[in-house]
């Protein structure tokens, strides 16, 4: 009988016999590199990696590592097929299925980790590679609840190592332009934004019923410090986001991304209070399918409070102001010109860098800036900037103020590879990232409560709320992982 509570076995990592007939099923002829056989490995004063985690986004992060100069080391799945994958296009890297074993095994090795699973089992693979003195680079929301982002961010801060999440627009230069203008006060007064995520993930009222297993798949270390539960066809690879028990919904897979150059622009910090205005599609084990929620954020020494106001849902979004041109204005940013796929969304780069428009005039997901004297609109990594009138944006084009923040050339990953060999901070680095997660994990519980919420900054907990402030932990993990 299954023991509920133990992980996996994985004393050893996948065997070279029984991976070399996984590849030949699934992926074809696949070359092993011959210093991994030795056990040898040859100098290099490249930046080497351990990555875990090759869904869609996995193979993204790992690609862009290796154009950003890093040598990939070992790679983690624990989807038999998915591995076979991604090493028939990196065979100088051992495969593994366990990422504990691979740790173990390349722990002289690899300088960083780069983690790329499902939301619940980000904490557990980055901690362990902290604790081991490794820079991480783990995919947003950097962890799966408020307690996990502040130990995570202290554990980083404590280890003194590079740390950096995965919300590549974070690296784009027009939210480092957008944030001079508003410092020069170009938009006046700038008191409320509306973020939106036009994705539709849905709701459900239970889980389906379980399957077998497949033999490629590795559910018990795939369902990590989560609680054993028989497998469930379709979490894997990808409905797992919406659950609450692994993933974080729209806010954790978009609002990294969208809320961030608000976050940026306006030196946002925590919310005092978070609103719920509208939900559609609830569910007790799932986010709602449509949601529109308020995040109330104290004035500081350099603006009043601001109002950021998160919308998601198919066709669900504001109402864009008078004057915002369809085609809008786009100033090339110096990332896209040379590597454009670290940082645009696939529908961005397929139309030669343009970004996909509606017939309202906003931007798919994006952010939109009310200012007392111009509105503006922000695609959802912060790589557009749409003046309304549009006219307006080559006159404050002319007398923008000098450069004040740094720019980036090469993107997110080459920043993050940059960093290691530098000594320097990456420009997400847990310090600001996990601030960001925290807005993120915050707005979730109210979503789970279906009910606003007030924060205690001097407690640092939800007001006179035992069940809010109950979730800011994620439950105990199972024997052999964090939680």
């Amino acid at each position: 009988m299954h023991n509920a509570n133990t992980p996996s076995a994985g004393a050893a990592p996948v065997s070279r016999r029984n991976f070399l007939k996984t590849a030949g099923a699934a992926a074809g002829f696949l070359i092993i590199p011959s210093g991994w056989l030795r056990g040898q490995d040859a100098p290099s004063n490249r930046v080497n990696i351990a990555a875990v985690g090759f869904g869609n986004q996995g193979k993204t992060d790992i690609k862009g590592m290796k154009i950003g100069q890093a040598t990939i080391r070992g790679l983690c799945d624990v989807d038999s097929k998915r591995l076979a994958e991604v090493c028939g296009m990196y065979p100088e890297a051992a495969p593994f299925e366990d990422y504990r074993v691979m740790l173990d095994k390349l722990q002289r090795e690899v300088d960083a980790v780069v983690v790329s699973t499902g939301d619940h089992s980000h904490f557990t693979i980055a901690l362990d590679a902290i604790q081991r003195g490794k820079h991480v680079y783990v995919q947003k929301p950097m962890a799966h609840s408020l307690d996990q982002v502040r130990r995570l961010s202290k554990a980083a801060a404590d280890a003194k190592i590079v740390s950096s999440m995965g919300n590549q627009g974070h690296s784009s230069n027009h939210i480092r332009m957008v944030k001079e203008w508003r410092e020069a006060g170009f938009f006046g007064e700038i008191q409320k934004v509306d973020c939106w995520d036009g994705q539709h993930m849905g709701a459900v009222q239970s889980f389906p019923k379980t399957r077998p297993v497949p033999a490629n798949l590795n559910w018990d270390l795939w369902l990590g410090p989560a609680q054993y539960r028989d497998y469930i066809p379709g979490l894997h690879p990808g409905t797992w986001r919406n659950f609450h028990e692994f993933g974080s919904g729209s806010l954790g897979d978009m609002a990294a991304h969208i809320m961030d150059p608000a976050y940026y622009i306006l030196d946002l910090d925590i919310p005092e209070k978070i609103e719920i205005l509208e939900l559609k599609e609830t569910s007790p084990i799932t986010y709602p399918g449509h949601a529109k929620m308020v995040f109330h954020f104290p004035a500081n020494a350099t603006r009043g409070p601001v109002k950021i106001v998160w919308w998601h849902g198919r066709n669900f979004r504001p109402v864009p102001p008078e004057g915002l041109h369809y085609q809008g204005n786009r100033e090339d940013d110096e990332n896209l010109p040379e590597n454009p796929a670290l940082n645009l969304h696939p529908g961005a780069v397929k139309n030669g860098g343009l970004v996909r428009r509606q017939k309202d005039g906003l931007t798919l997901n994006g952010s939109l800036f009310y200012g007392e004297k111009l509105a503006f609109n922000m695609g959802q990594y912060g790589d557009y900037f749409y003046t309304a009138p549009h006219e307006k944006f080559a006159e404050l084009k002319a007398k923008a103020p000098p450069q004040k923040y740094g720019r980036f050339k090469g993107g997110h990953y080459k920043d993050f590879v940059n960093a290691i060999r530098n000594g320097k901070k990456a420009v997400s680095d847990f310090s600001y990232a996990g601030r960001l997660t925290q807005v993120i994990c915050m707005g979730n519980i109210a979503l789970r409560l279906r009910r606003t919420l007030n924060w205690s900054f001097a407690k640092e907990e939800f007001i006179n709320d035992p069940e809010a402030n109950a979730l800011i932990k994620s439950p105990a993990p199972r024997a052999g992982f964090h939680a």
